[in-house]
């Protein structure tokens, strides 16, 4: 029973610092973030945290809020998704600022999620074009296709489209090497 109670208030403190440093996660992501508690485990801890005032829970939605104060980014949604895509090797990740979304580290490499909203390609060229090439790799989140061919600059290592369940799509720039 003592086992079940450290492990119980582990996943506490730990969905807590996640919620409170992403700010609004999916159910599905703290599912995909903690695969060992299963859905009804993760409900009832999120049912849990909710009474206690720690955050809010909208079932209706299946988003995940850490107060009532805070917004929906969609830059940062989406780069969760891809860092579930690496989730079993990441040994840290963090919230960044402007324009990169948010770091993660690897037991290997470290990467940076930008997201690129339509029509703001130059801003984010010009932003990152002194990007130093030994910097993290760079994962791009485009909202489509077409704007793959738009960005230019150094240390990508693919580009990424999300779909609204959290499938994420890789794409490679022809000439577009990993670093």
């Amino acid at each position: 029973m003592n086992h079940i109670n450290q492990m119980q208030k582990k996943h506490l403190s730990e969905i807590i610092r996640i919620i409170s440093m992403y700010q609004v996660l999916s159910f599905k992501q703290l599912l995909g973030t903690f695969p060992e508690l299963g859905v009804n485990k993760l409900q009832t801890i999120l049912k849990q945290l909710q009474k206690s005032g720690r955050l809010i829970f909208e079932q209706d939605t299946g988003l995940v809020f850490c107060s009532k104060d805070c917004s929906f980014n969609a830059s940062t949604f989406a780069a969760y998704w891809i860092l579930l895509d690496f989730i079993s090797d990441i040994t840290y990740h963090t919230i960044s600022e402007f324009p990169v979304s948010l770091t993660f580290y690897t037991y290997t490499d470290c990467y940076d999620v930008i997201h690129v909203p339509e029509e703001k390609e130059i801003l984010i060229n010009h932003a990152l074009s002194t990007y130093d090439t030994e910097a993290p790799k760079r994962l791009v989140v485009v909202d489509n296709t077409e704007q793959i061919s738009h960005l230019h600059f150094p240390g990508i290592a693919a580009f990424c489209m999300v779909d609204t369940d959290g499938r994420v799509r890789y794409f490679k720039k022809q000439g577009v090497t990993d670093n």
